[in-house]
């Protein structure tokens, strides 16, 4: 079955060559289609793998942390959480040097678009009556050029933008007090804070005299 409509420019009938263009037109769009489309899934699913592995690397960590056991265990425990929470650090880094979350919402957007002009052309081609011009044509490709190079602009948008601090994704909540380590006070990297002296009694003051008298024994 053949979807091309009659083909026509604005001072004669249908030409074969223009019928060629749409026959392009059509084969173009559906190509970038599905290329956009793999994309998308790509993206996606390798952004879901990274935000569910750190989620579950931070819980390994909080239980690890949590539990009450005898000294030599805890310390296996202690250990294992801090390898835990170095690959949790690599993870942030990828996903700040990748963007998979970003390039997948970018990808959705550029799907959507060219869905909406596959839509279109199928409603050009859907009566056997419509005549499709030259400028119509061109209209189409300009649109689907135009789809293609904002993407390719987005993208360099996202490789150019300063990554995510990936030290930041494992920051306590705002207000949270972290301990600190004891090998920080031995090793004289912070000083104690000074406990505070008891301060001495205000001398008495005489006020016909103007001076401060001798405290009542």
């Amino acid at each position: 079955m053949n979807n091309s409509p009659p083909v026509s420019d604005d001072n004669g009938p249908a030409r074969p060559d223009a019928a060629a263009r749409w026959q392009f037109l059509r084969g173009e769009l559906d190509q970038q289609l599905v290329f956009f489309q793999a994309r998308r899934r790509r993206d996606k699913r390798k952004a879901f793998a990274l935000q569910m592995a750190t989620v579950t690397l931070s819980a390994i960590i909080t239980v690890l942390l949590g539990l009450r056991t005898s000294d030599p265990i805890r310390t296996w425990l202690l250990n294992i959480a801090l390898v835990l929470g170095a690959l949790i650090t690599v993870l942030a880094a990828a996903e700040a040097f990748y963007t998979h979350r970003r390039l997948w919402v970018l990808r959705t957007t550029t799907v959507r678009r060219l869905e909406t002009l596959s839509r279109h052309l199928n409603f050009h081609t859907a009566g056997s009556d419509v005549m499709a011009t030259d400028d119509m044509l061109r209209g189409y490709l300009a649109e689907l050029d135009s789809i293609i190079v904002e993407d390719q602009k987005a993208w360099h948008h996202l490789r150019d933008s300063p990554a995510t601090d990936p030290g930041t994704a494992m920051s306590p909540p705002a207000g949270t007090t972290m301990p600190t380590p004891p090998s920080a006070l031995h090793n004289g990297l912070l000083a104690p804070t000074p406990s505070p002296s008891p301060s001495a009694p205000a001398p008495n003051v005489d006020p016909s005299e103007g001076e401060p008298s001798r405290p009542f024994p």
